[in-house]
């Protein structure tokens, strides 16, 4: 007999994640509080930068008719304060004016030329070299032109970015909405720290999902957060619970806990609406082919009195941690992206070579938590399965590709196999190991910008 939820690839399911997922409507933000966001409309500039002609070194503002030859020193530019005064605003022949880096270029003149080139005798400048027109001059919209796309739709906000808009003269920028997003555990057995001691008289244990999941939600740029506390393995008040997210607007909901194949595993029946709490909804999926997580479900639920209304996403983890952490990464942190407005939501893939021989699990494949070390140059033996239409030719060198130390025993309950996690390496399944040395591909979870590394620099060769 056919399993009620047939077993679909990982790649099917980020696909079918991402169809669902759309990104959120547009709301205007100060520039400097949209670190973190996706814009949603080009950000134009309104004028160009600089806004007048500017020198770009201490000297002197000249006309390059005059040069080489001593001319009559008049005034001075600053940077905040153009040359004024009765009668000296404007450079005529034979004279000149002192300017500093960032001033703007006294009208008459055309050029500068660095003070230490210049040599000054009281009132007169003395330069002894022909000066190109426009030299050390920096034109209106050098930098910036009018008109211009500064930050175009679908940019990640960053500091260089709200740098840019303030040059530009900053104001109000259009980004994407961040999602909504609840949090739900699930388990007769959990427990808060402090609430019980877990022993086996008590068979409680302390949930570690919520808690993680939430910091994972705000590391992926989601601060809005609902927690809706732990759940007793009760179809009503899970229902209950549910239905509370929708009603409270959340985009996203997602529990851990309840949807494997046990006799108190209620969720995938709870989220079809067969047991109350005013909602209903469709299962996408409930099972993947992947190590760890294979009971994960994904959702849509929406209320039976109002079918015309928002859906939420909803996203059924497995309970043990290894498994939350690992499909919450894989599947939830697309959509959160796709939601925000990301061009490409999908997990950055690289390439590592295994520092181990890696036993392949023969059922399932399997997404094997590693570190990186830049350091260490191994020697490659050879390259493992690429992507449909890859080759062999997109690795010329591994010479600098990163060694994968995997973290030890990568049991679904031993929580401790993520920490420093910066990868999930991409093992088939299969009899037979991967081979130390072999090269695979893997999908980044952590923070490599921080990652140990210090390679040596190169000095290019240059062509002349």
């Amino acid at each position: 007999m056919a399993h009620k939820y047939p077993m679909i690839s990982m790649n099917e399911a980020v696909d079918r994640v991402i169809s669902r997922a759309h990104p959120l409507p547009q709301e205007s933000v100060a520039f400097v509080d949209a670190v973190g966001r996706v814009v949603a409309e080009d950000f134009v500039a309104p004028r160009p930068h600089p806004p007048f002609a500017a020198s770009v070194m201490d000297g002197y503002a000249v006309r390059s008719a005059d040069c080489p030859g001593v001319v009559t020193l008049i005034g001075a530019s600053r940077a905040g304060a153009p040359m004024r005064g009765a009668g000296n605003t404007s450079i005529q022949p034979g004279q000149c004016a002192y300017i500093t880096t960032g001033a703007p270029l006294p009208p008459g003149a055309d050029a500068v030329v660095p003070a230490e080139e210049c040599r000054v005798d009281g009132g007169t400048v003395s330069i002894d070299a022909d000066v190109d027109a426009g030299k050390w001059v920096r034109p209106v919209g050098f930098d910036i032109k009018a008109g211009e796309t500064l930050v175009p739709a679908g940019s990640l906000v960053g500091a260089h970015e709200v740098g840019i808009v303030a040059a530009a003269g900053g104001g109000e920028i259009y980004v994407h909405r961040k999602p909504k997003l609840a949090l739900l555990s699930t388990g007769d057995e959990l427990a808060e720290a402090g609430e019980v001691e877990p022993d086996a008289s008590s068979g409680r244990i302390y949930d570690a999902n919520r808690p993680m999941l939430a910091a994972l939600a705000k590391t992926s740029g989601v601060d809005d957060v609902l927690d809706l506390g732990r759940a007793a393995d009760e179809p009503g008040a899970l229902a209950s619970l549910v239905a509370r997210a929708h009603a409270e607007g959340c985009d996203v909901l997602v529990t851990s806990g309840g949807v494997s194949e046990g006799d108190r595993d209620y969720l995938k029946e709870v989220l079809l609406g067969e047991h109350g709490g005013g909602i209903e909804g469709e299962v996408h999926f409930g099972r993947v082919m992947m190590k760890p997580g294979k009971p994960l479900t994904f959702a849509e639920v929406q209320s039976k009195t109002n079918r015309g209304g928002n859906k939420m996403l909803v996203f059924a983890l497995p309970g043990n941690p290894v498994s939350a952490a690992v499909t919450f990464h894989l599947v939830v942190v697309p959509t959160l992206r796709r939601m925000m407005g990301w061009r490409d939501p999908r997990l950055r893939r690289v390439h590592v070579v295994v520092s181990s021989d890696l036993k392949l699990d023969p059922e399932r494949p399997e997404y094997h938590r590693a570190t990186l070390d830049w350091q260490e140059q191994l020697t490659t033996t050879s390259l493992g399965a690429f992507t449909p239409g890859a080759s062999t030719d997109d690795v010329k060198s591994t010479r600098h590709l990163p060694a994968a130390h995997s973290t030890g025993k990568q049991v679904s309950s031993r929580l401790t196999s993520m920490r420093g996690a910066e990868v999930l390496m991409e093992l088939p399944r299969g009899p037979g190991m991967v081979a130390k040395g072999t090269v695979v591909s893997a999908l980044v979870i952590g923070n490599v910008s921080s990652a140990s590394v210090q390679l040596p620099a190169i000095s290019p060769e240059v062509v002349r």
